[in-house]
């Protein structure tokens, strides 16, 4: 049964009934079924576990995976050579909807340094049309973004979903291998295999 907050964009948002920007990217995780992604990947407040650019990823408001829930979530900086860093990318993020059944959640960004106006998104984890597995799914529509291509914004959600992929590939065979040998797993932890400093929110 899903539930849902009011999911619909601002009066004038999208009056044309069509996005300036909107797209999907895809990635495909052999290794492991729908269900198996799903029950990794479910978890709104669990960003930062699975994004190979999210160092934190928090509950800022609201009760966990009810619709109106807000996180904030904020990415990895590498230091520049004289050592400092610059500031970290964030963002505060807000649940719209959460369907456990049909594996997928719908979200809005909110207030963020990056330069994102209105920005809707849905995350989901569906089987494979063919063959074995699943694929991990990133869609999106928004406004441009200022003084972004839109095929950076593009390259930058299908680089964090292909490392997200790839963790989830990784949990899951090594899960499987530990059930074999009798030891545990363990989840990603945050700061591991970072791609570079940018949240792909």
């Amino acid at each position: 049964m899903a539930a849902a907050a009011d999911s619909s964009p601002p009066a004038g948002a999208a009056a044309s009934g069509a996005w300036e920007w909107e797209g999907k990217v895809v990635s495909p995780v052999a290794a492991a079924t729908a269900d198996e992604a799903w029950a990794l990947l479910s978890d709104f407040l669990a960003f930062h576990r699975w994004h190979p650019r999210v160092a934190a990823c928090r509950l800022a408001s609201g009760t966990p995976r009810l619709p109106g829930c807000v996180r904030y979530c904020e990415g990895t900086v590498p230091l520049a050579g004289d050592g400092a860093a610059p500031p970290a990318d964030w963002a505060h993020e807000t649940l719209l909807e959460y369907d456990a059944e049909r594996r997928f959640f719908r979200y809005e960004m909110n207030d963020n340094n990056m330069g994102f106006g209105l920005f809707f998104a849905t995350f989901r984890v569906v089987p494979a049309a063919a063959g074995a597995g699943c694929e991990l799914r990133w869609e999106f529509e928004c406004e441009p973004v200022r003084g972004t291509p839109r095929e950076a914004l593009v390259a930058r959600l299908q680089a964090g979903l292909d490392g997200m992929a790839a963790r989830v590939r990784d949990h899951v065979l090594a899960a499987r291998a530990a059930a074999a040998s009798g030891t545990a797993a363990v989840a990603p932890a945050a700061g591991e295999l970072k791609l570079d400093n940018s949240i792909a929110v």
